[in-house]
């Protein structure tokens, strides 16, 4: 279709919610079985399928849905998935059936940029409200009366403070003009020497769509071409055929591309941030998604005492009393440092009237007999704290560890990092 080369994605609708939509999400090793389950439970997705690493899905659900997503690692528009290539010793056949993947769909490729700009919009109209103050709209109706009051005079500041507005709003363009001649400058440097390509001028610079391409490589075709090679060529198809501008530190748009030797996919990230890293987390310690996916196997009930005897900084009770918030949730611990880094995280997520902290040792936990529902613990013993010679002893602490627990358990649920890590592997 050569009536679409050259010309920029068109803006479409500002909003398309309702309307179905395929995705797919990236997951840590042994993740998928959570993910698969909580795209059918929370988003009632349909399609729903997987291969290692990644859950694809069909969903009419809105963006505010999609962040709730907690075993998923990121979230992508599927632009389009393909068999895996042929790999062939000829690398220009290599090259050209790389370009096909953008040259065969040049219609599909602007639909689907025209329904990500709809999500995109949401995202930021979401944001937009969350930003908005109560105190603010109250010092609007105060200047509202003040305008009745000094008529006139605020006239005059209003003209004044317009004129202002107007010089300021040139200058800001043409800074901007001058950020973005920088910033294509350096991005040109990303593709393959296409001179024809790079010195090209938009009539309208303001038009001009901006992309980054993200490539992943392995197996057979990871050893022909690296991963940059791959998206200089996906960039250069991109380029030749509507006209887009590459900009590797402030684009418009993202490409992400996974090649390999069971599949090629290509996808748009729907949020600039991975799903996994949780605004309510000022301090990371075990992987959220792992978390939650621990506190998802213990079915916690309402009205339930769940315990974290090794809590650390408090992630797994911060998963668990953000998804089951009618709950009493104590975390334990015997370092000082911990405890502090669990409150501030406690405190920054607004969640401290949900959970309390006591500095005790796993071998001495002050519980009456069976007063504990749900134990969730990571035994403090695996690759970050791993010490070869130390490791013949995780059989007898780990055993020791569920002796001690299982004092204060009244028919107790008890989850541990070592649990989850069976189930996965069985």
């Amino acid at each position: 279709m050569a009536d679409e080369g050259g010309q920029p994605p068109p803006k479409g609708p500002c909003c398309r919610a309702g309307l179905p939509a395929r995705y797919f999400c990236t997951a840590g090793r042994g993740m998928e079985p959570f993910l698969l389950r909580e795209v059918r439970t929370r988003l009632d997705a349909a399609q729903v399928e997987y291969v290692s690493g990644k859950v694809f899905f069909t969903t009419s659900a809105e963006l505010s849905m999609l962040k709730e997503l907690k075993s998923a690692e990121r979230l992508f528009l599927l632009l389009n998935k393909y068999p895996p290539l042929s790999i062939s010793r000829n690398k220009g056949r290599v090259i050209h059936d790389v370009q096909k993947l953008v040259n065969e769909t040049p219609r599909h490729w602007l639909d689907m940029v025209t329904l990500w700009r709809s999500l995109h919009c949401q995202e930021v109209k979401e944001e937009n409200r969350c930003e908005e103050r109560p105190d603010s709209q109250k010092r609007k109706l105060e200047e509202e009366g003040s305008i009745q009051n000094k008529k006139q005079k605020r006239e005059l500041i209003s003209e004044t403070v317009s004129g202002e507005t107007q010089i300021e709003n040139q200058q800001s363009c043409n800074a901007s003009e001058v950020h973005n001649s920088n910033s294509l400058s350096s991005g040109r440097s990303f593709l393959e020497k296409t001179p024809e390509l790079t010195q090209e001028k938009s009539g309208e610079s303001s038009s001009c769509f901006s992309f980054r391409v993200s490539c992943r490589c392995s197996g057979a075709l990871a050893k022909i071409f690296t991963a940059q090679e791959m998206g200089r060529i996906i960039a250069t198809a991109l380029m030749k055929n509507f006209g887009w501008k590459a900009d590797l530190r402030n684009p418009d748009i993202e490409i992400f591309v996974h090649l390999n030797d069971i599949y090629s996919v290509i996808g748009i990230p729907v949020f600039r941030l991975p799903l996994a890293s949780r605004s309510y987390i000022k301090t990371a310690g075990l992987r959220s998604t792992v978390a939650w996916a621990m506190a998802s196997l213990a079915e916690i009930k309402a009205g339930a005492f769940v315990l974290d005897p090794t809590c650390g900084l408090g992630t797994i009770l911060l998963e668990a009393a953000t998804e089951w918030p009618n709950v009493h949730y104590l975390g334990t611990d015997i370092s000082d440092s911990q405890l502090e880094g669990a409150y501030t995280n406690i405190k920054a997520a607004g969640l401290v009237d949900k959970i309390g902290l006591l500095k005790a040792s796993v071998t001495a936990l002050p519980f009456q007999s069976e007063s504990i529902d749900v134990v969730l613990a990571d035994i403090p013993f695996g690759k970050k704290f791993k010490i070869t010679k130390d490791m013949t002893l995780l059989p007898d602490a780990t055993s020791d560890f569920t002796i001690n627990i299982s004092k204060i358990c009244h028919d107790c649920c008890i989850v541990s990092l070592c649990t989850l890590k069976s189930l996965l592997l069985n």
